[in-house]
């Protein structure tokens, strides 16, 4: 049985997960989610509150930075960790960074385009940030420190299967890409949820109501009826810009890929934003969008509700690096506390650990020791002969399988050319029509731009305005641009008040300018209104 606390600490918030593995089985033991002041006093707070004095403790580094380089493939671990390194200095030096202060890692992938060379992610962190954690926890087994982008993929069974990317949206955003099997980028958005967090808290005086806030936003499609929960939606103002922002972007890293991404996850504070998923679907047109659940939590369960393990996915995918998931390329932490013995009942559950220390019990005598010595001679050798071959056969493996990939491709390009080319030769007198045709539309545009009187993004920049603003009671029969910056709206309700609430807002957001308005007129159960304006 192994047990391991995972930690992310984000900002002025800790969550935690303290997770058990028995054998191929996961459990949840406890779990939270805390605003604190003081961070050595919230982590001590957490490690007797879930009773982890004795278990290996994984948590986040922050505010790391990320970056991309090529090295050659040939080349050994220490000399490409050499020339990884001049390559970061040289970056920094041009950015104007002390490299000095930083601490760094990196992790390696395939590189398509270059069989010779690799593709590294080299992420580097603050010195004395990792040192202030490393001393909060120096009186308990502190076994690992990872990127949280890194991690968040140890939630995902059979992750190679699928081109997947991650969108954890915590009070920053990011993005993990996944590509075959092989972590391939880390994106970090410009958006995320400290800007609502932070604007709800100055309303609220409270950073835990203002989280709170945010598990109890809805997001409604056309066709859902709002929630009579005034509370629910409070802030929903505030929300939706940012996820507005989020969305977009991710958008166009994930569609920018070369290779199609099959599926896209929402994890993080933003994925306890109800139907959010369903929000990320609109833009992400081309991919499966789901909210990310760890793969070992039954979903149909009653006896975890989701929301609660989904909160806390950042925490459960660092608790798993300490039951074997770690990639230790990536730990940040010392050497860990851990000692041998634990390492391997670690490694091997069912040992007695009792009945493996009488067994490197000594003394020995001399010929026990000399046959030991021998063992561990032999022991070496083959471990030596075995990792040599091992490299030699992953590399013979790598380069014929990137041939496969190659082949493959360039014959999907050929029938795909062979394709176009006869679309094209049984459209030749198709298009010898179109091109009189754009010729007289070219000339009508020009008349046309010679005399428009508002700029062209004007009308759907005000119907994108009113999209945010209008109630889900009022439906918009009809808008027309009579004469210059004229605007014309008609638009049908059950209620005055829904209308004129809808008329207020036109004019508080200054959507358009003297205003005017029909008193309405009602027709069966529907009541009917003009509104007249001018674009700003």
């Amino acid at each position: 049985m192994l047990s391991s606390l995972g930690i992310y600490v984000d900002k002025n918030l800790i969550k935690y997960a303290k997770l058990k593995k028995v054998k191929d089985s996961y459990k949840l033991e406890s779990f939270n989610v805390e605003v604190f002041e003081d961070l050595k006093e919230a982590l001590v707070k957490v490690i007797n509150e879930t009773n982890s004095h004795k278990i290996p403790i994984c948590i986040n580094i922050s505010n790391e930075l990320y970056n991309y380089f090529d090295v050659f493939s040939v080349l050994e671990k220490k000399d490409i960790t050499k020339s990884l390194d001049i390559e970061f200095e040289m970056l920094c030096s041009d950015k104007g960074y002390d490299h000095k202060s930083l601490e760094s890692r990196y992790v390696l992938r395939d590189n398509k385009e270059n069989i010779d060379k690799y593709k590294s992610i080299y992420i580097s962190a603050n010195k004395n940030e990792i040192q202030d954690q490393i001393k909060a926890l120096s009186n308990y087994k502190l076994y690992s420190m990872t990127p949280v982008t890194t991690s968040i993929t140890n939630l995902i069974e059979n992750k190679e299967k699928e081109n997947i990317a991650i969108i954890n949206i915590e009070t920053e955003t990011k993005i993990t890409t996944v590509i075959d099997g092989q972590i391939h980028r880390i994106d970090v958005l410009d958006s995320g949820m400290e800007d609502v967090v932070e604007k709800i808290n100055r309303l609220e005086m409270s950073w835990k109501k203002a989280y709170d806030a945010c598990k109890n936003i809805t997001i409604y499609n056309n066709n859902e009826t709002k929630s009579l929960d005034e509370n629910e939606n409070e802030y929903i103002d505030i929300v939706m810009p940012v996820l507005y922002k989020i969305a977009n972007e991710s958008k166009k890293i994930i569609n920018g890929y070369k290779e199609k991404i099959d599926k896209v996850f929402i994890t993080g504070m933003g994925a306890t934003i109800n139907n959010i998923d369903i929000y990320f679907q609109d833009f992400l047109k081309h991919q499966k969008v789901e909210i990310l659940k760890p793969f070992f939590v039954d979903p149909t369960s009653l006896n975890v509700q989701a929301k609660e393990y989904i909160e806390v996915n950042s925490a459960i995918a660092l608790a798993l690096d300490g039951v074997g998931f770690i990639n230790k390329d990536l730990n940040f932490a010392p050497f860990s506390k851990l000692s041998s013995i634990e390492t391997i009942v670690n490694s091997k559950e069912d040992f007695d650990i009792k009945n493996w220390k009488q067994y490197i019990k000594g003394p020995y005598t001399i010929q026990e020791k000399v046959l030991l010595r021998a063992i561990a001679v032999f022991l070496i050798a083959t471990i030596g002969y075995m990792g040599t071959s091992g490299i030699v056969s992953k590399k013979i493996e790598r380069q014929i399988k990137n041939a496969e990939i190659n082949i493959e491709e360039t014959t999907k390009q050929i029938a795909d050319i062979d394709n176009q080319l006869s679309q094209i030769q049984s459209h030749t007198s198709t298009y010898a029509t179109l091109i009189g045709s754009v010729d007289a539309l070219n000339q009508a545009a020009t008349v046309t731009g010679e005399e428009r009187v508002i700029a062209k993004n004007a009308i759907p920049n005000l119907l994108n305005k009113i999209m945010f603003i209008i109630p889900q009671q009022v439906q918009i029969t009809s808008i027309k641009n009579t004469d210059d910056k004229h605007i014309v709206i008609e638009a049908v309700s059950e209620k005055y008040e829904q209308l004129g609430y809808f008329v207020a807002r036109i004019k508080s957001d200054n959507i358009l300018t003297d205003i005017q308005s029909t008193s309405g007129t009602k027709s069966d159960s529907l009541v009917q209104i003009t509104i007249e304006g001018d674009l700003p």
